[in-house]
């Protein structure tokens, strides 16, 4: 579900999901200059906002932005589509009581059926939820759970964002149905991690997603280890299809990476922490001095004001390092106070020419 994205989204990046868009659809051709010319356009009702980042949705090879108001929204007047390049953009956000109406909507369903949402959470076995905490419930559990009781055949409850993984072949070129193999093994890993059911299980949904070479190499594997954990199998693709960048290409590449111009310090550190985790897998920096490398390297190759850089260097000095979201926390409080005091004492184009001139004539 969006909202649930959404919310997902926020929670990762800190922010309050009832001041905060997400707009997808958008196509992945599309510049951010781009972008933002569109939503100034199309969301003025919504006043000042800031895009915090983007975020591409492998399901329909687009693009998704998050935008953070810097007032409180009235819903009403927020428009759910806007016209951009490609055709419409999707505009998702929370209404105050949405997830309140859900569930008086979910009632009188389950009052036609005879049932109660504690009833409900009972046939499911969901234990420890109470017809109290139901009311604190999201919506995208309730639908799940819903969509779950509906269904004959006993299935697993699956985590409501994960999809069917995309195909993967591990040929050279990747057909235009098929994904790349980082973006494959990204979403398989957490498969692997994650997902609450049996290897058997995980196996099988890997295997509907191979074809060709792909396929070939599970097959072998398979042949010589019939009791393979999916991890095991992950780490065969690694060796066959992953990047055959050494620890010491990916180490020199992480350290020699810099804030390029016009680039906020929070897209630099988000950009740096995939380098980072990167060199971490190929043991070319060890896993616990992770947090102290990306602070040296944050204040080693960002364009920091004064504030910032007495910040983190109190924090390198006196500890404790912060972790990677810890320290997006404090770049980004940063970067919205730069944003606050440059707004307030920009000067008028008038007075900013008047002033010059009076310079001008001082030296001359």
């Amino acid at each position: 579900m969006a909202v649930a994205l959404l919310e997902e989204w926020c929670k990762v990046m800190s922010v309050d999901d009832q001041k905060s868009l997400m707009v997808t659809g958008i196509p992945v051709d599309c510049g951010e200059p781009e972008i933002q010319a569109v939503l100034q356009d199309a969301l003025k009702c919504v006043g000042n906002y800031q895009l915090l980042g983007k975020m591409f949705q492998k399901q329909d090879n687009t693009n998704a932005v998050l935008l953070e108001l810097m007032e409180d929204m009235d819903t009403s007047v927020v428009p759910t589509e806007v016209q951009g390049k490609g055709g419409v953009w999707k505009v998702v956000f929370k209404t105050p009581n949405q997830d309140a109406e859900f569930l008086q909507r979910l009632n009188l369903f389950l009052e036609k059926e005879g049932q109660t949402v504690a009833g409900l959470f009972r046939a499911l076995k969901q234990e420890g939820v109470s017809p109290i905490t139901t009311t604190c419930t999201s919506s995208a559990l309730l639908t799940h759970l819903v969509g779950q009781a509906m269904v004959p055949t006993p299935r697993p409850l699956l985590p409501v964002r994960y999809c069917k993984l995309r195909v993967f072949s591990g040929n050279t070129v990747p057909g235009p149905e098929e994904e790349t193999f980082e973006v494959w093994l990204e979403q398989a890993t957490e498969i692997a991690k994650e997902w609450p059911i049996s290897e058997a299980e995980k196996k099988k949904w890997m295997m509907e997603s191979l074809r060709g070479p792909a396929l070939d190499l599970l097959h072998i594997v398979q042949a010589d280890n019939p009791s393979i954990s999916v991890e095991e199998c992950l780490e065969a693709f690694k060796q066959v299809f992953g990047s055959l960048e050494s620890r010491r290409s990916a180490q020199v590449r992480y350290l020699k990476t810099y804030q390029q111009e016009g680039e906020k310090i929070s897209a630099y550190v988000l950009r740096l922490e995939t380098l980072l985790r990167r060199a971490v897998e190929k043991r070319a920096i060890p896993r616990n001095i992770a947090d102290q490398v990306r602070l040296e390297q944050v204040m080693a190759g960002a364009n920091l004001s004064n504030a910032l850089w007495c910040r983190l260097r109190e924090l390198k000095d006196q500890g404790p390092l912060p972790t990677f979201l810890e320290l997006m926390k404090v770049i980004r409080e940063e970067e919205e106070e730069e944003a606050y005091f440059e707004h307030e004492n920009r000067e008028e184009p008038g007075e900013r020419e008047g002033y010059g001139r009076w310079e001008n004539a001082r030296n001359n």
